[in-house]
């Protein structure tokens, strides 16, 4: 009998890690900006638009991410038509049909707790799936959702929570909805509400997060026929608007002021100052105590920022552990990779002022974050760096190269 071989690295195939390397920018061309659609507003209009049986326009300037197609992708296996034009997303939906195959999310935690609690309506078994990052990441709030509606539901187990296999209808009265890691799971059931035999009685547990997330989806669901939200739910008719116009993504202004204070460039955007999700445009002069409760996307630029300006605190923003990555952990640890310090806390960051970018020693890992990714992409073109988790910036920005002119 032959003996086995000890395994070594040269015996079988490797993975090596994909990188890509960003150079220092001596001087940008760029003045002017577009951002995409926010993914906040398509996801939900798409998803609302594509449950009637009329046509409405989306209307959006720029290129929508890769988070916002996979809405897109998902609700097409359920019978809608949507036609993308130099104008938006025409939409023309319908009572949605069981999908013949998986609803692959894609890195979308949006569209997979969105879609969630929709489809238990069809009370057929549908599975929902999602990429390698979204498999990861934490599903008990909505799964805990869903089996406390009387839906059957099974998961993966092991350090992969996905799929889901989702079986409805939705049979109780009553419910408890956890806000206290994510709006989603609220917004889920508010969303899906129309599709109820009964009414739902809803009570909220712990410290509500991503409040203006939530008020979003409250206002897309009453633009569509829905009764205002207070405490009940009850079945409605689902009757969107003829046209939507969805607002840039303003989020993305943090990786701008991160640039032009790096650069000492004038980039400039314009936003729609009446997105509800940033009502206040951020400043460029990020300094003291900030409150990111409702904005915690946002943690891993401003904490740069505020590294190369007058430091300051993160506050309020314990919930961006449960996002692509824990972003208040991995940002130190990225930041760290740029002799950036920062200091975690048990709800965000501190921050020590007047720091320095310095040139990484070696690979920079960004977690398959995008927004870490984006964050640590405009930071080397100052120094120079190599990134992991390459083009994973396409979730939210697809047109991010052109900025850091990664080729």
């Amino acid at each position: 009998m032959k003996a086995l071989r000890k395994w070594s690295p040269s015996n079988g195939p490797t993975n090596p890690i994909k990188t890509t390397t960003v150079s220092p920018i001596e001087h940008s061309p760029i003045r002017k900006l577009s951002f995409p659609p926010s993914k906040s507003h398509l996801i939900r209009w798409a998803m609302m638009a594509a449950l009637k049986d009329k046509k409405t326009m989306l209307q959006f300037e720029g290129i929508p991410g890769e988070d916002a197609e996979s809405m897109r992708r998902c609700l097409i296996q359920m019978g809608a038509k949507i036609e993308s034009n130099n104008d938006g997303w025409q939409v023309h939906g319908g009572p949605f049909r069981r999908p013949i195959s998986v609803l692959h999310c894609g890195n979308s935690a949006t569209t997979l707790r969105l879609l969630a609690i929709q489809v238990a309506s069809l009370a057929e078994p549908v599975m929902l799936d999602g990429d390698a990052n979204l498999r990861a990441r934490d599903h008990s709030t909505i799964v805990q959702l869903l089996q406390d509606l009387g839906v059957e539901v099974s998961q993966g187990s092991g350090p992969e929570l996905l799929p889901l296999l989702i079986k409805g209808p939705i049979n109780n009265t009553s419910v408890k909805v956890d806000v206290s890691k994510s709006s989603q799971p609220l917004s889920a059931l508010v969303l899906a509400s129309h599709s109820l035999n009964q009414e739902l009685q809803v009570v909220t547990t712990g410290k509500q997060v991503s409040q203006a997330h939530g008020e979003l989806s409250k206002q897309v669901g009453q633009q569509c026929g829905m009764s205002e939200f207070r405490k009940n739910l009850n079945k409605w008719d689902v009757n969107p608007p003829s046209e939507v116009k969805i607002p840039a993504d303003a989020s993305l202004l943090a990786f701008i002021h991160l640039f032009n204070h790096l650069h000492v460039s004038d980039i400039s955007v314009e936003l729609d100052t009446n997105d509800i999700l940033y009502p206040e445009m951020l400043d460029s002069q990020i300094q003291g105590k900030i409150d990111l409760s409702n904005s915690n996307d946002l943690i891993t630029p401003i904490a740069a920022l505020m590294c190369l300006q007058n430091g300051g605190e993160i506050v309020g923003v314990s919930h961006a552990r449960y996002k692509e990555s824990n972003r208040i952990e991995k940002t130190v640890e990225m930041l760290k990779s740029f002799a950036l310090e920062v200091e975690a806390t048990t709800d965000g960051l501190r921050v020590k002022g007047g720091q320095e970018v310095v040139v990484p020693t070696g690979v920079v890992a960004c977690f398959d974050d995008h927004r870490m990714f984006m964050t640590a992409a405009i930071l080397a073109t100052k120094v120079g760096a190599k990134l992991d988790s390459v083009g994973c910036y396409r979730v939210s920005w697809p047109e991010f190269s052109e900025l850091v002119q990664i080729k």
